[in-house]
């Protein structure tokens, strides 16, 4: 089971459509703008006209001037429509902007200034996401990350920590049809680059609630949905019957129907309805409560909502996630009804409101009932339709390399039970594009000796190999040409720490991680482990000796073992028929005082050494 590598071929850089696309945004919004204050000034005429009309009408009951101060009042509540209506343009051209801004900035180093990098998905346990940047500050998920919502952001850092996780619990051809579904979903949305935008643009308002927040208002909302509250059926006879009853006599006053008695009652029964609606005040908060900290966030996740619900797609895995949303009516529908909802619920947190509103219509124990009439229809579907839209979030972030690279592939997966990883011009994805230099390597099993000066591009070579490992087994784009991929294992040795607290040395934790990657080998499983500089902690007598072990150890004939290394003892081992060991290097030039690397691997040891000289610019030696 394979699927044939996706490639897009070098085009013109994105960057300039994206510029195009933000200056022509500029301009909408500066027309909109004019047109917003031209309509406030409209607003403040016709209010102004209506008021002089019904004064006028008040002075000399005219008709005519009673109906001009209804017309210009009517204008008014038109003018004030479409003025929101405008509002809601310039807050989406707005955050267009925002999510553009964030596309050019992927093309420098702006983008290390992203807020969410997923920090908060770091575990100390998973070396390997330290040591490949794949979490915090200069990040791939900071890189790649478009998701606003707290589903799309750690649905996202689930699927970039899979090659942290034991493949012997699950199946090698499912996993691999896994990712190539995703594969799929994700070479579809970029080629639809207009509905990620927008789907992208609709969620941008979420971040204006921390992740923190947003998610304790989530897990309390989920919280009360499970709540059952109960509302028999007297109470829903009574706060019909009151209302009714109370606006029945309150127009026949009007109407001057027995007024000297109906008014009396009238006032009343308006009176009785708020006594009623006090007691019930603390209870009727206490269970609105979630949805009234919901009301930012529901309107952008039915825009949502709806957005996917619209569009048609051929792969099966997004066709799924919009079915999702289509099971058990429409999600955006359901949405919409608690949209108007929580808009009430809002409503009532204004005093004077709260008081016209539950004096004549017992408006807390409506919101009540309506909220859990809500709940019994949704509450169980709603957390699934959430998910679906964060994989959406999480499928748009894993094409951003899609759309920010001239060189990028969806690499070839196959279930292939022996370790392959074939790979052309293959590139760090954090590095710039310009900066950045392309490599090709062909490993099956067997071990990887790189040697080179410092400097030379060996540790980024191989964090290069991880990272875009990592993307593959994500189902997204790698930065290389072609890359063919086995599902394998991953572990890494690369950025070793000490930690005094714990007396752990450097030397002991690197020892202590590639312990972990030989325990792993005796599960016979396909793995691929990165090691940085072998044993760099300890004298090159020692060194040498325990680096030589640990290959014979990790050479395996389903294991892939990449090493590099400044002891070229080592590249004696590929002599050795057991260890099926091949050397590779990279050299540097020098030139008028300066050392120039081209950071090309090429094959057999390398022959050249650099501290000398870099001491020597250095002023250590002379």
């Amino acid at each position: 089971m394979e699927m044939r590598g996706y490639v897009n071929s070098p085009k013109q850089n994105n960057r300039m459509v994206y510029e195009k696309d933000y200056e022509c945004c500029q301009k909408k919004l500066e027309k909109l703008e004019q047109t917003s204050n031209r309509v406030s000034f409209l607003r403040l005429i016709t209010i102004a006209a209506a008021g002089v009309a019904f004064f006028l009408w008040c002075q000399r009951k005219t008709p005519a001037f009673l109906a001009f101060a209804f017309s210009f009042a009517f204008v008014f509540l038109m003018l004030i429509r479409y003025h929101g209506i405008l509002e809601d343009e310039q807050t989406y051209l707005e955050d267009f902007q925002s999510v553009l801004k964030d596309y050019m900035a992927r093309f420098d180093d702006g983008w290390k200034g992203f807020p969410m990098n997923g920090a908060r998905y770091r575990n100390d346990e998973m070396l390997e996401s330290r040591d490949l940047d794949l979490f915090g500050k200069g990040s791939l998920y900071q890189y790649i990350c478009t998701a606003s919502t707290i589903w799309g952001q750690d649905q996202l850092a689930f699927w970039l920590q899979l090659p942290g996780r034991d493949f012997e619990k699950g199946s090698v051809p499912q996993i691999v049809q896994e990712i190539i579904s995703r594969q799929q979903a994700v070479a579809e949305l970029t080629r639809n680059p207009e509905f990620c935008m927008e789907f992208e643009t609709y969620a941008r308002e979420l971040r204006s609630i921390e992740y923190e927040k947003s998610r304790k208002i989530m897990d309390r909302f989920f919280q009360a949905l499970e709540t059952k509250n109960a509302f028999p059926a007297v109470c829903r006879i009574l706060i019909r019957l009151f209302p009714l009853l109370t606006l029945t006599l309150l127009f026949s006053a009007l109407f001057g129907i027995h007024r000297h008695l109906t008014m009396p009652i009238a006032f009343l029964l308006v009176f009785a309805q708020l006594v009623s609606a006090g007691p019930g005040f603390y209870r009727n908060n206490k269970i609105l409560f979630p949805i009234y900290q919901m009301n930012r966030a529901i309107t952008p996740y039915r825009k949502l909502f709806q957005r996917l619900e619209q569009e048609s797609f051929d792969s099966p895995y997004l066709n799924d996630l919009r079915q999702t949303l289509l099971k058990n009516g429409s999600a955006s529908t359901a949405l919409k009804e608690l949209e108007t909802i929580t808009d009430s619920v809002c409503a009532r947190h204004n005093i004077y409101a709260f008081l016209l509103y539950n004096g004549l219509f017992l408006h807390d124990y409506h919101c009540v009932e309506q909220y859990e009439n809500w709940k019994e229809k949704y509450k169980y579907s709603l957390q699934t339709w959430l998910k679906a839209v964060g994989n959406v979030e999480a499928l748009i972030s894993l094409g951003v390399i899609c759309h920010t690279r001239m060189v990028h592939c969806l690499p070839a997966i196959t279930d292939s039970r022996h370790p392959l990883l074939t790979a052309s011009d293959i590139r760090h994805p954090l590095l710039k594009e310009s900066a950045a230099v392309g490599n090709t390597i062909d490993l099956t099993h067997g071990t990887c000796i790189i040697t080179g000066s410092n400097m030379s591009g060996k540790t980024t070579f191989i964090r290069s190999i991880g990272i875009n490992v990592v993307l593959a087994y994500a189902g997204g784009f790698c930065t290389a040409s072609s890359l063919r991929i086995s599902l394998m294992e991953l572990y890494t040795s690369i950025r070793t720490e000490d930690n005094v607290n714990e007396g752990v040395s450097t030397f002991y934790a690197e020892m202590l991680q590639i312990k972990k990657m030989i325990e792993a080998s005796k599960k016979q499983l396909p793995m691929i482990s990165l090691i940085d500089e072998i044993y760099k902690g300890t004298n090159s007598r020692d060194r040498i000796f325990a680096a030589k072990e640990t290959i014979r150890n990790l050479s395996k004939p389903y294991a892939v073992t990449l090493i590099t290394t400044h002891d070229f003892e080592l590249c004696d081992l590929d002599k050795d028929l057991d260890i099926h060991a091949k050397n590779y290097h990279f050299v540097e030039n020098y030139k008028e005082n300066r050392i120039l690397f081209d950071y090309k691997l090429k094959e057999e040891r390398c022959t050249t050494t650099n501290a000398r000289y870099l001491l020597r610019m250095a002023g250590i030696l002379k």
